[in-house]
């Protein structure tokens, strides 16, 4: 089981993780890729706040409606 969504999304996209939110198209379309994502709802909203600046649920309606 994945453990570190922070490491395995910088992992996926090919960079660090401190320039993921730099990234962010690439981490949208990873995330609709691998939906649901395997990590904790802990974890989802603190990757979602430090890449995107939102909650989690945000991402995903807003990847929902497209």
């Amino acid at each position: 089981m994945k453990t570190d969504i922070f490491e395995d999304m910088a992992c996926m996209i090919g960079c660090d993780t401190f320039d993921l939110p730099y990234r962010g198209r690439e981490v949208r379309e990873e995330i609709r890729r691998q939906s649901p994502l395997p990590y904790p709802r802990e974890q989802l909203e603190k990757f979602s706040h430090y890449v995107f600046g939102v909650d989690y649920a945000v991402i995903m309606g807003t990847l929902e409606r497209k």
